[in-house]
């Protein structure tokens, strides 16, 4: 090799604190092949394996696959390329995510105090029963004395941005996604069985969206 260096798979492993089996496993795939071999036959790197391996280490830690490195590598597609394609990847889990911790959250809050979701129900089935349409001034009033409630409950302040978070939180909770999250805890934990909450959100949400200042 003309005189320069070669590392051993340990002196790798030393340069880049990667652990000799990653740098054996990178080997053996092809992604980052040794140069030479000793006369004993172990493996051998020279600078540019160094690099190569430096290069693959950093995209992994970005969360690009062993594919997608072998295509940067092989300048089959450049790094913004396929950075772009993880960027959106990404944003898909974390729109996914968001979606999960909403709607566990939505379990936590409606689980936290069954008296005032008690409340709201009954408040709602009656509203329903006497067929009050949620976006009527006779829907205002229930509306505030539930939020009057909610309020006291929670010592918070009813304003519009107050409204504003209810709604979310709301329409959060009547995701059929919670309903049965509940029902399953239900099953797990020998509750009684829980009324579907559903039709009593849905007027909650048109309510609250037709109602939105106190």
């Amino acid at each position: 090799m003309d005189g320069e260096h070669l590392y051993t798979i340990g002196e790798l492993a030393r340069r880049t604190g990667l652990a000799v089996k990653t740098i054996r496993f990178y080997s053996d795939s092809g992604v980052v092949p040794p140069t030479d071999r000793s006369p004993a036959g172990y493996r051998l790197y020279d600078l540019d394996a160094l690099v190569r391996l430096d290069l693959v280490r950093t995209l992994r830690e970005l969360g690009f696959d062993l594919a997608a490195i072998r295509r940067v590598l092989d300048r089959r597609v450049s790094v913004p390329e396929i950075a772009a394609v993880h960027a959106d990847a990404l944003d898909a889990q974390i729109r996914t995510l968001r979606t999960r911790r909403a709607v566990l959250r939505a379990v936590a809050e409606r689980g936290s105090d069954p008296e005032l979701t008690e409340q709201v129900r009954e408040h709602v089935e009656s509203a329903r029963a006497s067929g009050i349409d949620p976006a009527s001034d006779r829907a205002r009033t229930v509306l505030d004395g539930i939020i009057a409630r909610s309020c006291a409950a929670f010592g918070e302040t009813d304003s519009p941005e107050y409204r504003a978070a209810l709604l979310t939180r709301v329409e959060t909770a009547n995701d059929p996604r919670t309903e049965r999250c509940f029902q399953l805890l239900g099953i797990m934990n020998g509750w009684p069985p829980i009324p579907t909450l559903v039709p009593v959100f849905d007027w909650f949400v048109q309510s609250l969206r037709h109602h939105p200042v106190p």
